[in-house]
């Protein structure tokens, strides 16, 4: 019974708590959130102070809307809600109230200083209702012997807290100074890459010219050999030419005009037979297909790289 009994007060209590609050939030206007000061009530029902409807509508002629739910009405049909206002002056008594117990640090049911403390539900009590705690065979405790002995370990724990404390500042300290150590490792090491890159390219640029100028030269030694060759040919064309026309001729003449110096004319055709004629090849002895594949794709790779850093460098530039 005596459990029941005290269920029953504290629901009676929680009750009473939340129909204090509930009363509280009514009698507030929700235009200055604080009570509310000569309450008028509006056609839809909700209430204003009136200093604080009247600025509301100060502005307005007609289609005066309501704050809270924007119902208009064409006229200011405001009526003065005492009953409210009564309300409102027995909610700031009860404010008052309910403070004076929070300060005092009073028991709300039973108005008595709550002075001990129920170990198992760790809640301050009055001695009213350390009786009840004790029918449970709850523990029962001064609560100042409680917080002084809480107090000595709380201050125990303030020193190595305080210690840990420093140590993340300085720690804190420390790592907020590292993205501008950061930057300037960053910075130096693509400076470094920029160098080595260049110096590269440059070699690469020496290689390029090296081999540029072997291919020209093969060219020009290839093309010396071609208009020597083509002059070569050309006196053996000449030569074939005439010796056509001497045979052609021989080939019309008749009886011993035509074996006059036939002999020579056969042994100049003879000579034809084994004539070589000979050609002057272009492939390049020293052509692309020679040079180290590392030297390709080396520039490959190059070209890859310096492009990004390149449009660095134009960017902090």
């Amino acid at each position: 019974m005596a459990e029941i009994s005290k269920l029953e007060d504290e629901a009676h209590g929680a009750s009473m708590a939340a129909a204090l609050e509930k009363l509280q939030v009514e009698a507030n206007c929700s235009l200055c959130l604080d009570y509310l000061k000569e309450p008028m009530i509006l056609g839809c029902g909700h209430n204003f102070c009136k200093a604080c409807i009247t600025c509301c509508w100060e502005d307005l002629e007609q289609d005066f809307p309501c704050p809270v739910c924007q119902k208009t009405s064409q006229y200011q049909n405001l009526r003065p809600n005492r009953q409210l206002g009564s309300m409102v002056e027995i909610a700031k008594q009860l404010q008052g109230f309910t403070q004076k117990i929070r300060e005092e640090n009073l028991c709300f049911e039973h108005q008595e200083a709550m002075s001990l403390l129920c170990y198992e539900d760790q809640e301050a009590v009055c001695p009213t209702c350390a009786i009840y705690h004790t029918q449970q065979a709850h523990t029962i405790l001064q609560l100042d012997d409680v917080t002084k002995e809480c107090k000595e370990k709380l201050q125990k724990c303030l020193e190595p807290l305080e210690q840990k404390l420093e140590e993340i500042s300085c720690c804190k300290a420390s790592e907020e100074k590292k993205p501008g150590e950061l930057k300037r490792l960053v910075e130096s090491h693509r400076q470094q890459i920029l160098k080595e890159f260049e110096e590269l390219h440059r070699r690469l640029d020496e290689e390029q010219q090296t081999l540029l100028s072997r291919l020209e030269k093969e060219e020009q030694d290839i093309l010396q050999r071609l208009r020597k060759n083509a002059a070569h040919l050309g006196e053996r064309r000449w030569d074939l030419t005439y010796l056509v026309t001497e045979v052609e001729d021989k080939c019309l003449q008749s009886g011993f005009e035509m074996l006059k110096d036939v002999k020579s004319t056969l042994e100049k055709c003879d000579k034809v037979k084994t004539m070589e004629v000979t050609t002057v090849s272009i492939e390049l002895e020293k052509n692309f297909s020679n040079f180290p594949r590392q030297y390709f794709a080396l520039r490959k790779i190059l070209k890859q790289l310096i492009a990004p850093h390149s449009g660095f460098s134009r960017q902090r530039m």
